[in-house]
């Protein structure tokens, strides 16, 4: 009996992007399901994880993949930053025609990707964001919590209509990335929401696609944290959009992962 034929591989040189903070525990699995996906579909791709200085040995994990894959990098923060500080160095620094950033507990199938593709073919600058359509193992409080950001983030920020900013499954083109993480200067959770900002500001399109979801354990993110962090975050962007901050990029030698020397005040 004839074995079916391979898929041919995606010509798209695709860098994936994923921030970390203390997944000593989840992240192998993630990087085994990534790069033997990736491996099998894309004739050319990334893999740059971009490490906020985790105390539990996340960075030698990665080493250890780095140092057996050239298509595997580590590029680790000189102190905690934060989620949004690592998604903007890594997209600024990933070199592929399309630059997708993912979360680090794989809660999205990276294989989702594949369905995102085609809306960047041929396109110049633009972006595919994630739904959040098929979900499992949310509990109530985080989706209160997702409801009231989702709110926050209408009254005080948006232009248009979101219909999931939070989804942390991405897709831009390189075009796109460089010019919105070059302006973005949140360094928390609340990166997404600037940059569905930026993206209203600038118009670069975005589409929408439906991804399964499903919740893992050991979640970094704290709600009570949140709760007062994210609207202060929210109106920092309205602030600063509406003072034109947003029309100049953050010179390389101002971002806060370039003050290697001592850790900044504020």
């Amino acid at each position: 009996m004839m074995s079916a034929a391979a898929p041919e591989k995606l010509r798209e040189s695709l860098s994936v992007v994923i921030p970390t903070y203390k997944e000593a525990r989840r992240l192998p699995a993630t990087l085994r399901a990534v790069l033997d996906y990736l491996g099998k579909r894309f004739e050319s791709f990334e893999v740059i994880v971009v490490d906020d200085n985790s105390p539990d040995g996340t960075g030698d994990i990665v080493r250890e993949y780095a140092a057996r894959l050239p298509q595997v990098r580590l590029i680790v923060q000189p102190y905690r930053i934060g989620k949004g500080a690592a998604l903007r160095r890594g997209c600024l620094e990933a070199a592929g025609a399309t630059v997708l950033f993912m979360d680090a507990d794989h809660a999205t199938p990276i294989a989702e990707v594949e369905e995102f593709l085609p809306h960047l073919r041929g396109v110049t600058e633009g972006a595919v964001a994630g739904v959040r359509t098929y979900q499992e193992g949310e509990s109530r409080a985080r989706r209160i919590v997702g409801l009231l950001c989702q709110l926050l983030a209408h009254l005080i920020v948006f232009r248009k209509a979101v219909v999931d900013s939070q989804c942390g499954f991405k897709l831009f083109t390189r075009s796109a990335a460089q010019r919105l993480f070059s302006l973005a200067r949140v360094n928390g959770g609340m990166i997404d929401v600037e940059l569905f900002a930026l993206m209203h500001r600038l118009g670069i399109p975005c589409r929408y696609e439906p991804v399964s979801w499903r919740n893992q354990d050991g979640s970094r993110v704290s709600f009570v944290v949140s709760a007062f962090r994210d609207p202060l975050d929210m109106l920092k962007i309205r602030l600063r959009d509406a003072a034109g901050v947003y029309r100049s990029p953050v010179p390389p030698d101002r971002q806060p992962w370039a003050a290697t020397a001592s850790r900044p005040s504020s």
